[in-house]
């Protein structure tokens, strides 16, 4: 028979590797109990009037196995999930619904990377804001302001109270940030930014002895585009328009091209930031550029017009002036960057002047303000595919001059400023036409520049 002698040091050492033992077994225990930690969500739980442009948010307290999709929305929508570090980022492929009750529920199986499942507030909901409209009309002063106002005819409010007036603004991608350029004593415009809660404005660009206006804000948020327009003398016209870089951040500003004698304005980005736009005088055309690259591709344009982009693709759309016969005619053009390639959408209508060209939310219309050409009459909204097909007339006053079509989030309203041709001095007036039945009604009585809040 064989004595083991267990010393005082053996019974120490297996004291304590029990104890370890019985430790690990707790942490594991309290770890399935407690789970995955989440830290943060965006839009917060019961948040309200959240814009219709907002990407989901979480944040977890560690890493986190990469599903394919991780959550579901309900109403249901589509989108892409990406991963940076913690954190889960949801962009929907489409705005969501205005004045929607959203839920979202994590995956069942969603764990972090050691197994543990997420065992709190894997449920939350949010509310979208409802259909709301931002414009400028004069104030008492008869100086250009921005008021703020709903669909249901409620009293507007005012946002700003520049003492000379309001040149033009854009909103941020959020649509709770906006950019807008502010007249001065000496014809110049400095740039300043207002909330939308209607907080006090605060400076953004002092444009010492220049004019600064048509910011283009990049989807992300990240960073501006300006056009800068120098004034020699003050009180003179400014000079030619020249684009300029503006971090938002810290309010840094450079030019964007390092030849300071290119000349461009009407800046706007691709849905995925890779390209910019910008009518380019000089050069009688629409130039494309690729920020990441510096690829560049133009496409003619003799009419000054603004490019527009698709919101579901790198699809811009450009006016040029179009010969028929003995008469001159004005088209709307799709070009796609990537591939070269230019489409005449106004080709198979008769001859006829298109501006302000629109995108439905889901890139399967175009709005499109339109008239004969050579004629006298006003202009009419229509609504056409994007390769020109299915053309109707959505407006019917040769009267009334038709302008500058805004899709609603939903896809369902176009805002549009209109004014008369037959009364001297008319004002613009805002009007919201409902697409499928193409009722009309007026929203404000002398406005311009409408665009649907995000």
């Amino acid at each position: 028979m064989t004595t083991i002698n267990v010393s005082r040091f053996d019974t120490l050492v297996s004291g304590c590797l029990l104890s370890l033992a019985l430790f690990t077994a707790l942490l594991v225990w309290r770890g399935d109990q407690i789970g995955a930690t989440l830290i943060a969500v965006s839009p917060a739980h019961g948040a309200e009037a959240i814009s219709t442009q907002a990407d989901l948010q979480i944040t977890f307290a560690q890493p986190m196995l990469n599903l394919p999709e991780p959550l579901t929305l309900s109403p249901t929508i589509t989108g892409t999930t990406t991963w940076r570090g913690n954190t889960l980022t949801f962009r929907p492929s489409r705005p969501l619904q205005p004045d929607t009750l959203y839920t979202v529920n994590l995956a069942d199986n969603l764990q972090s990377a050691l197994g543990r499942s997420v065992l709190s507030l894997a449920q939350w909901q949010f509310r979208t804001r409802g259909l709301q409209i931002i414009y400028l009309a004069p104030d008492e002063n008869k100086a250009d302001q921005l008021f703020v106002t709903d669909i249901s005819n409620t009293p507007p409010r005012q946002l700003t109270h520049e003492p000379i007036g309001i040149f033009d603004y854009v909103l941020s991608p959020s649509g709770y940030n906006i950019i807008y350029s502010a007249w001065q004593e000496d014809d110049g415009r400095d740039l300043w930014q207002v909330t939308l809660d209607g907080g006090e404005p605060r400076l953004r660009l002092d444009c010492v002895q220049a004019a600064c206006n048509g910011v283009a804000w990049s989807p992300d948020g990240q960073r501006m585009v300006y056009e800068k327009r120098g004034m020699l003398v003050q009180n003179a016209a400014p000079g030619p328009p020249r684009l300029w870089w503006l971090n938002p951040s810290n309010g840094e500003t450079v030019p964007v091209f390092e030849e300071q004698q290119i000349l461009g304005y009407g800046a706007s980005w691709s849905p995925d930031g890779q390209w910019l736009s910008y009518v380019a005088p000089a050069s009688q055309g629409v130039q494309i550029y690729n920020v990441n690259d510096a690829r560049t591709l133009l496409i003619p344009s003799r009419t000054g017009g603004l490019p527009v982009w698709s919101p579901v693709g790198n699809e811009v759309l450009v006016t040029d002036i179009q010969s028929t016969g003995e008469s001159f005619g004005v088209h709307i053009f799709r070009a796609i960057p990537e591939k070269g390639q230019l489409t005449d959408i106004s080709a198979g209508a008769a001859s006829v002047e298109d501006s302000s060209p629109v995108w439905s939310p889901d890139g399967q219309w175009l709005a499109v303000a339109r008239k004969a050409a050579g004629t006298a009459m006003g202009k009419q909204i229509w609504l056409i595919r994007p390769d020109g097909r299915e053309a109707q007339a959505l407006t019917n006053d040769a009267k009334m001059h038709h302008s500058f079509p805004t899709w609603s989030p939903d896809g369902r309203y176009l805002l549009f400023q209109r004014f008369s041709l037959k009364e001297l001095g008319s004002q613009p007036s805002i009007w919201r036409l409902e697409v499928a039945t193409k009722k009309v009604e007026q929203i404000v009585t002398v406005g311009s520049q409408p665009m649907w809040l995000p």
